[in-house]
């Protein structure tokens, strides 16, 4: 049978999610588990190849096996194995000719910034320091631009294998809230929230967008000039890319929530 899992992740100490020689990710550390849990090796295919020090709420990812274990047993039993910044928070069988990553509808990405002039270290892991204070209206109008099928070229990392660039975009949203710094003073310490979602995402696409409308936050770029750096397909004439940490993939979508057999 083939299952799919949904996992929860901290990315702080793994070279992302898949497999790389001489590195830990998060995708051998499962693969170890299912190992220890069935005594034989099983190959785990993800949705999303996630980098280093990005985290996840919601990767799914698939593997197969002939198991009596019920579902809803499944996570408990497979979390023994796994470190415990793993979790496998639900598994559900799948039909055979399912794939976590082509069978995908959308995908959700938040990326956390937290703009202050000195960060709160609980964040560190976590979120982006940007100390510069941020206009979160101007990053909201350039956003709109970037919503729709665009070639998203200008927000591509390089040394990208993608066959096409085009890429839709069905929202951006941007949210604040204060943080507080630990004294009652609230006041400049904010954690921004840039929730992408689209039917597919580029190399450090999200990271670079993310970057992109920081810029535009602080006055570097121009919300107007947001449609003119799409149009230039050309990766320098974007922001830079924003560190890994503040990453999380939110949510896998497939036009069905656990409709499957449990």
């Amino acid at each position: 049978m083939k299952i799919l899992l949904t996992i929860a992740y901290d990315g702080t100490n793994y070279f992302g999610w898949q497999i790389q020689k001489g590195q830990i990710t998060v995708q051998e550390e499962i693969e170890r588990g299912l190992k220890a849990l069935f005594g034989k090796a099983i190959e785990v295919r993800g949705a999303s190849r996630t980098d280093s020090k990005v985290h996840a709420l919601g990767q799914r990812a698939t593997f197969s096996v002939e198991t009596t274990i019920p579902m809803k047993g499944l996570p408990h039993a497979l979390n023994n194995h796994l470190p415990k910044d793993i979790r496998i928070m639900r598994a559900e069988q799948v039909s055979a000719n399912f794939h976590p990553q082509y069978s995908a509808k959308s995908k959700t990405y938040c990326y956390k910034i937290y703009n202050a002039p000195i960060i709160n270290p609980i964040y560190n892991n976590y979120a982006w320091h940007v100390k510069p204070s941020l206009d979160i209206s101007a990053m909201k109008s350039g956003a709109l631009a970037l919503v729709g099928e665009h070639n998203f070229l200008s927000f591509c990392a390089t040394g990208s294998s993608a066959k096409t660039f085009v890429r839709n975009i069905y929202s951006i949203e941007i949210e604040k809230s204060n943080t507080g710094n630990g004294n009652g003073n609230e006041n400049g310490h904010q954690l921004i929230e840039i929730s992408v979602t689209g039917n597919g995402f580029l190399y450090n696409m999200v990271r670079i967008i993310a970057g992109t409308l920081a810029y535009v936050g602080y006055g570097k770029i121009s919300a107007t000039a947001m449609p003119k750096i799409l149009a230039a397909q050309d990766r320098t004439k974007s922001g830079i890319t924003a560190p890994p940490q503040g990453l999380t993939l939110m949510q896998v979508n497939y036009g069905f929530e656990y409709s499957h057999k449990t």
